[in-house]
């Protein structure tokens, strides 16, 4: 008799969606318990939407796989989180997981969160999941700094107030698409939405005392609304500034290094591979996502996109592997509901 492996990791993973992606959240379950095989993970869905019919998919898809414990986690009172969609835009599951400490497990003490449908796992995370936090409330992958001298430094607190930085804070001092959060230090400093409320007001009267950045800041998904910050990593970079562990840094200080959070738009910019292997994708920046792909196959069961499928040639060359690897676990997490029975 064969005995069971021992996990070599365990990590809580989480992320927060509605019904339009659970397709593609079945797809990144996928791609991470093939790419974390010998590993354990607990999945946490934040939602207040999503039908008990993909609920139950998601459950059987995790079982299937073997390594990974779905939890669904939905969220009692999803209208304390409107002022913040009013002042950021995107909807209401952008903001769930900034309170994941009030609505975890309290035996939880870290998470890594990844952005629902256009992220994948397909390498060891361990190295950025077991970082230390240096007591700070977010892990994350820098994405603006400040000069000082010959040297990149992350930006301050007093920051805010000045003219040149509020429009970079509030665009985002990392991108969200993937960071671990400090469900620790969250819980002992009583951090509660009335704290982002109050971040927001405080940015409203900055923007209003220098004139820029924030009162001619339009949001992509409503172009007729001036919003206060950029969605959730605005919002966050203003709460945490100065809390925030940039992974990697001083030792690199290097924006093109992201190996847990790699956009796929850093091919927009660069024609060589960057020297690391990406452990977490991220498609964003490439000229559409992966499931708008015209592919010259694609699972029946899966409606295509139609007249609006991109094509393939509009890909940036170091592009096309990521998204044929998308298309990939596409087809593993069909030929797993095919065997569950569904």
């Amino acid at each position: 008799m064969n005995a069971t492996p021992i996990p070599q990791h365990h990590y809580n993973i989480l992320t927060s969606s509605d019904d339009t992606l659970f397709i593609q959240i079945a797809v990144s379950l996928t791609a991470m318990a093939k790419s974390l095989q010998n590993d354990q993970i607990d999945f946490y869905l934040m939602h207040s939407q999503i039908s008990r019919e993909h609920i139950e998919m998601f459950d059987a898809l995790c079982t299937g796989c073997g390594n990974i414990r779905f939890h669904e986690v939905r969220i009692p009172r999803p209208e304390i989180f409107d002022p913040l969609v009013e002042a950021g835009g995107w909807f209401r599951e952008t903001y769930y997981p900034l309170l994941a400490h009030q609505l975890l497990p309290d035996s939880i003490d870290r998470i890594l969160y990844l952005d629902a449908g256009d992220t994948l796992v397909i390498g060891d995370i361990s190295p950025y999941y077991m970082a230390d936090f240096q007591d700070n409330f977010l892990l994350v992958t820098g994405m603006e700094y400040k000069r000082d001298g010959e040297n990149f430094v992350p930006l301050s607190e007093e920051d805010i107030k000045k003219e040149e930085f509020l429009p970079t804070i509030i665009t985002g001092l990392f991108n969200s698409g993937s960071y671990m959060i400090n469900i620790k230090k969250m819980r002992e400093t009583n951090i509660d939405i009335s704290y982002y409320y109050q971040i927001t007001e405080k940015l409203r009267k900055c923007g209003a005392q220098i004139g820029r950045g924030i009162n001619n800041f339009y949001f992509a998904n409503d172009l007729n609304k001036i919003v206060i910050y950029k969605g959730d990593q605005g919002l966050l970079s203003a709460a945490f500034i100065g809390s925030l562990t940039y992974f990697g840094y001083p030792q690199i200080q290097d924006k093109a290094y992201m190996p847990y959070n790699f956009a796929v738009g850093y091919y927009r910019y660069l024609d060589q591979e960057p020297g690391y292997e990406p452990a977490i994708l991220h498609f964003v920046g490439g000229p559409y996502k992966p499931w708008q792909g015209n592919y010259p196959i694609f699972p029946e069961r899966f409606t295509r996109v139609g007249d609006t499928a991109r094509e393939l040639s509009e890909l940036a060359p170091g592009q096309i592997k990521y998204y044929f690897m998308w298309l990939e676990y596409l087809f593993l997490m069909d030929q797993i509901l095919t065997l569950l029975g569904y």
